[in-house]
């Protein structure tokens, strides 16, 4: 059966096993990161890149609206606080939002839908910058 896959499937497979770790972070050195966000998760959900400029593209393949913001967990008072310029907009059931282009320092940061209780349903991720 495997004979029949055409060898760019096998490819594309290949690839993607080999950016998951194996305590399933999804590492990379592109800057471009694709996230998908549905009922109630952020896919992939744990994250590792290198510090520098990113792009984050990001759909929403749920059947609710959803949103993607990127926070900084430990801001004043100890609060997570948006990281300027990582939030998309509100994307509805099927839609892609314009993508989001932050700078990255070394840390770790929060990746979280905003939308009333999303976040505590388990819609959350993090995202670990390497220097």
């Amino acid at each position: 059966m495997l004979r029949l896959l055409p060898t760019a499937a096998l490819a594309a497979l290949a690839l993607a096993l080999s950016a998951c770790g194996d305590d399933g972070e999804f590492k990379t050195d592109r800057p471009i990161l694709r996230l998908s966000l549905d009922e109630y998760r952020i896919v992939p959900q744990t994250i590792v890149v290198k510090q520098g400029r990113m792009k984050f593209v990001v759909r929403n393949t749920g059947r609710l609206t959803h949103n993607l913001v990127v926070q900084i967990p430990e801001g004043p008072e100890g609060k997570p606080v948006d990281l300027p310029g990582g939030r998309t907009d509100t994307m509805q059931p099927g839609e892609t939002a314009p993508p989001i282009k932050v700078t990255l320092l070394p840390g770790e940061y929060r990746l979280v839908c905003t939308i009333a209780n999303h976040d505590d349903l388990g819609q959350y991720g993090s995202l670990e910058v390497e220097p």
